[in-house]
């Protein structure tokens, strides 16, 4: 189960984004090796949050949001078996270079309505 603190996030945290082009042809199969990822990725150690979402302008793009509290919850992650397994059904679906970036934050701020940007803690 996810160790995050409540509402999902931390100051200090590792966000990836990753970025893949799916065929058309292969939506059904993406979603469903997708979802499974999603879903047990959430359940890891120092998971915050894991989602992947379409592009509403280019129907065929995915984009992935990962938030892990440290590095070393993330090296477990790509450790895990389903990981491997995603993966390799991934390679098979892909309709051109994926793209993964790992970002490290140093602090986060929620928007909040009437107050602006304060700090998550």
């Amino acid at each position: 189960m996810s160790q995050a603190p409540p509402g999902g996030y931390s100051a200090r945290m590792i966000v990836v984004t990753g970025r893949v082009r799916i065929a058309g042809s292969s939506r059904d199969r993406f979603v469903e090796v997708a979802s499974e990822m999603c879903r047990l990725s959430r359940d890891e150690q120092g998971c915050g949050g894991y989602r992947v979402y379409g592009d509403l302008e280019r129907p065929e793009h995915y984009v992935f949001v990962e938030e892990w509290a440290d590095e070393d919850a993330l090296q477990r992650h790509f450790a895990e078996p389903h990981t491997a397994r995603f993966l390799g059904a991934l390679g098979e679906l892909l309709d051109g270079p994926p793209d993964a970036v790992f970002h490290t934050t140093a602090a986060s701020r929620r928007l909040v309505p009437g107050q602006g940007l304060v700090p998550v803690d």
